[in-house]
């Protein structure tokens, strides 16, 4: 054993790790975007994005982008005249409800009572059919299957774990411009959400 010399140990590295936390949980408002970490072992969240839509002092609802279902319209609806609509993709907003439908609309006249994430795109609203909802644009009117929900605290935990990366980015820009294959990759996720961020 060597005697006489001293080590000092400076804590910069959870110094750091701490900037960073905090830095993520400021980011947390409607239309922020969670990325998943690789610490995250809940399967339902391995590889996720998830557009948070509302966010305040009494938790979190978001939506998992890049989860499409592999049903077909006809068997996720029970409805024969939707055939014409069978290539239309639908996505697993999460695992909380998943016979509930939630609707992610870019558009300069939301329909009634929609609630606006981010400039220009809007959650929900009052729509005549489901028909009426699949006649829109495919890249502007994204469908969910269920959802993704926080309690209170719930998330700033999990970001204080090191379980999610918070963006603020332009939420429109992210949703018109994202490609199936980038969202099975986390390091091309983060240079994407990196390069839409906004401050």
């Amino acid at each position: 054993m060597t005697k006489g010399i001293t080590i000092l140990i400076t804590p910069t590295h959870r110094t750091n790790y701490e900037d960073t936390i905090r830095k993520h949980i400021s980011r947390l408002k409607d239309g922020c975007i969670l990325l998943a970490r690789e610490v995250l072992e809940d399967p339902n969240f391995k590889i996720t994005v998830v557009l948070t839509c509302v966010y305040n002092e009494e938790g979190a609802f978001g939506l998992v982008c890049n989860r499409p279902s592999h049903m077909p319209i006809t068997e996720v609806f029970n409805v024969d005249s939707l055939l014409k609509f069978e290539k239309r993709s639908i996505y697993i907003g999460g695992p909380v409800e998943q016979e509930s439908l939630h609707i992610i609309k870019i558009t300069d006249s939301a329909a009634e009572h929609a609630y606006k994430i981010a400039p220009l795109v809007y959650l929900g609203g009052e729509w005549e059919s489901i028909e009426a909802i699949l006649s829109e644009d495919s890249v502007t009117t994204r469908i969910f299957l269920g959802y993704s929900g926080w309690t209170g605290g719930q998330l700033e935990f999990e970001i204080a774990q090191g379980a999610w990366e918070v963006y603020n980015v332009d939420v429109k820009q992210f949703l018109i411009h994202w490609e199936e294959p980038l969202f099975q990759d986390i390091d091309r996720i983060r240079e994407y959400l990196i390069n839409l961020s906004v401050s």
